[in-house]
Parts: structure tokens; sequence; C-alpha cells
């Protein structure tokens, strides 16, 4: 339901007010309890102060003056309860977990103009994915495929007026911003529907302003990266060829954010950091290999994590020469990786506190114990810092490879030396320590085992 604009709004420009404002309001049923407030930082949330709300469920932040304008989130209890537009005005929400509903903004007149963003997009959405399955599927000939290219083509004219005339209402908003780049792909009259994903792939970020920096600290570039490959997703089995079709992806999404260093160098690393998380190595190698960060210096320390980050993919690529490992083992104080002589090594990355790894670890155990599968050893580098916690874990877990930790946890030369960000992490070597795959499941391992 379309939340009406009852108040005549006048914003000023996002970047020449300097005053300290407040975000403040009620969580109805949330007393005395710990409220975050986070800020978004593409699909990220980094804390940017905490309170607690009073016996009302009442709280109240401070955003100073150096405060980017933004998404910005509530959170209860870890778990964020909703976004909204900090753009240097003060906001009083009040909110009803129970009701599942939006937030109420009694003071923010940005907001009520995005909520109301929100929920239009929200129902053109629905009412849009209906349509353009019938449009793509029904018999073309049929009566009422006619209609529904009819009505779709209404519909789409109607949220597009909807969206010009916001934009043109609102100019010097955050929220216009959004709104212009935010907004769905406008099908021609007359569209080749068979065409749809070939079309998409073409023209999906026609209307995206890639120059536009005030988006990074909102969900927009991600969001659209995220849908964009969804374009060249496929229903196979086949990782190699999956691979060779989001290579395509990556590269129209990186050359049209070249429009602007910090855009460029903010999706560069979303999508190093997201194939990474899915174990897609060749996408990653062919990042690193063929893009570099942009010349920029706006934030010296965010371009240096930038460059580590690429040169480290670079250097562990699968083909190259892993770094070596040294340990100690009951028989050696000073063994290394380069001493095994195993044919393959899997050097595995984890922690105790690591939940993942400890559901993981049963099922390594399994392939590593199965005689059916080619002969590999495995080293297990623990990046626990708790002396007690790590021999527990050995402890329950049993396993009769190669254990090793220095307690020095993500600052240890093993997890510095591999570039780890994210645990279980694993490497399958072979026994000259050429790196021949990096899995990220059990099911992975075993694929690359019986290659």
């Amino acid at each position: 339901m379309r939340i009406f604009l009852a108040i005549v709004i006048a914003f000023t420009s996002v970047t020449l007010t300097f005053a300290q404002h407040k975000v403040e309001g009620s969580i109805s049923g949330y007393l005395q309890k710990p409220v975050l407030l986070l800020e978004y930082f593409g699909d990220k949330h980094r804390i940017v102060d905490s309170t607690r709300t009073d016996m009302s469920g009442w709280f109240s932040f401070e955003i100073n003056e150096n405060s980017p304008s933004g998404l910005y989130s509530l959170a209860a209890a870890n778990s964020p309860l909703f976004n909204f537009i900090f753009n240097n005005e003060d906001i009083v929400i009040k909110y009803d977990p129970s009701a599942f509903r939006p937030p109420e903004f009694i003071q923010s007149q940005e907001n009520l103009v995005y909520y109301d963003y929100l929920v239009n997009k929200d129902l053109f959405d629905q009412k849009s994915a209906m349509l353009i399955d019938i449009l793509r599927y029904y018999p073309e000939q049929d009566s009422f495929r006619l209609y529904a290219d009819r009505h779709y083509l209404n519909l789409q004219n109607d949220f597009r007026a909807y969206s010009d005339r916001m934009i043109a209402q609102y100019p010097s908003t955050l929220v216009s911003h959004i709104i212009n780049s935010d907004r769905p792909v406008s099908y021609p009259e007359g569209m080749q529907w068979d065409h749809y994903t070939s079309y998409n792939q073409k023209h999906f970020f026609n209307e995206v302003d890639f120059s536009d920096t005030l988006l990074i600290n909102t969900n927009v570039f991600t969001a659209k990266a995220i849908d964009y490959l969804s374009f060249y997703s496929i229903n196979n089995q086949n990782k190699d060829l999956q691979e060779e079709f989001f290579i395509q992806a990556v590269d129209t999404i990186l050359h049209k954010a070249m429009e602007s260093p910090l855009v460029y160098d903010f999706l560069m690393q979303y999508l190093i950091e997201g194939f990474e998380m899915y174990g897609f190595d060749r996408v990653i190698s062919h990042i690193a290999a063929n893009y570099e960060p942009a010349n920029t210096c706006v934030n010296e320390e965010r371009k240096s994590e930038l460059e580590k980050r690429v040169e480290n993919l670079r250097r562990l690529a699968i083909g190259n020469t892993a770094p070596d490992i040294i340990f100690e083992s009951g028989e050696e104080e000073n063994a290394g990786l380069s001493s095994l002589q195993d044919d393959l090594t899997v050097v595995l990355f984890w922690a105790s506190w690591c939940p993942h790894c400890n559901q993981m670890i049963p099922h390594l155990k399994d392939l590593y114990e199965d005689v059916t599968m080619p002969d590999f050893e495995i080293l297990a580098i623990s990046l626990d810092t708790s002396a007690s916690d790590y021999s527990q874990a050995l402890a329950m877990h049993a396993t009769n490879w190669i254990n090793y930790t220095d307690l020095d946890g993500w600052d240890s030369k093993p997890a510095v030396d591999y570039s780890i960000y994210a645990t279980p992490t694993m490497f399958l070597l072979d026994k000259n320590r050429k790196i021949l795959a990096r899995p990220v499941t059990v099911s992975d391992l075993r694929n690359a085992l019986l290659k």
C-alpha cells in the first residue's frame, strides 16, 4: 500500500550541511536492550555506534558532521531490523517488530520518499515478474498473451512516469540518486521476449550511473551486479562452463565501472570477495590477471588493501607454486610442507570457533580415510589463539592428518602467506607445491582429487 506524502518536501544539498544530527525513536517491546547503528558499504554493514533502549523502548544516536550520506541500518540482538537513508537531517522513527510492516518515520522527509519508492518498486517487481513469465512462455498468438503484452507496457510506463516524477521533484536528495540507477530495465514496445536474456545482457546497465560515487554507501551497485550475474547463470553442473559465462559478465561490469575509479575499485573488490566465497577460481584469476586497482589516492588504506589482495590472488593462482609452510611435528621440530613426500597434499585453514569448519571436518575425515580415493595428505593449519580450545577441537575430531598451529590466529605466518580471509579454506597441491585447485567444499575436493 502506497505511503501517502502529506507534506511538501524541500531538501538541502547532500553535501552542504555540517551540523550534528540525531537518529532516534522507539522499538515496541524492546526495552533496556542494546541497539546498533550500522553504516552500509555496498552489501556490508559497519558498526557506527551503539546504545541501549530505555524503559519505554526509546533510543537515540548522534551522527557527526563527517558521516557520509547513505544507507544506514538499525540492529537489535545482532540482527539488522531495517534500512534508512541518512542525508544530514534529524530522523525520528517508530518501529513495531511484531507488525511485519516498514518503520514509521515521524520525522525524516527523505525516508518518506525512499519508502514510498520501495513500496511502489516492490509492487511493480511482483506484477512484472508474473507478466514477463507469461510473455516469455505463453503461446505468442494467444489473445491472453497479447493482453498481457499491452498490460505490461502500461505497467512499465506507469512506473517509469512515477520514478521520473520522484527524481524531478526531489533532485538534490540521495533518494533521487538511488532511484535513478536502481530502476528496473525498461523494455521497448514490440520486445522479442525470446531474446529476454540476451537483451538484459546488453542493456541492463543502460541507466546505471557508474560515476555516482554517492551510491557506494548504498546497496545499489552490489544489487545491480548480482542481478546482472543472474543473466549469465546456467542450469548446468559444468563449473568450467559456468565460470566462462561469469567471466563475460565480470568484464562488462568492470568496464562499465571504469567511469569512476572509486566505483571501479569498490566493485572489483566486491566481485573478488563474492567469487572467492563460492570457489570460482578461474573468475578470480581472470580478474587478478586482467585488471589493476585504479590509480586513485582518495582512500590509500582501501587501495593498498585491494592491491595486496590482487597481488596475492596472482601469486596463489592455480598453476603457481604455493608458499612453503614450516611446522612442528612429532618427529621433526621444523618440518616443512616442501619435505612431505606425498603426491597430493591438501592445505586446510580452519579454527575451532568456525562452525562451518566443524561441520566440514567429519566429511573431510571420511574422504581422507576412503581407500578408493587417490592417496593424499592433509596439513591442517588452525587459526586458533587459545591452546585449550585448539586441544579440545583436536580431541573431538580425532584426525590422523598433520595438525599445526602457532596460536597467532589471522596473523600467523601461514595465514598471511596464503592470504587467508575466511575459514575453512583449502588448497590442493602436487608434490612440487604446484596449486592444482582451491576447493570450497569436500565435494569439490573429491572431484579435484579424481582429476
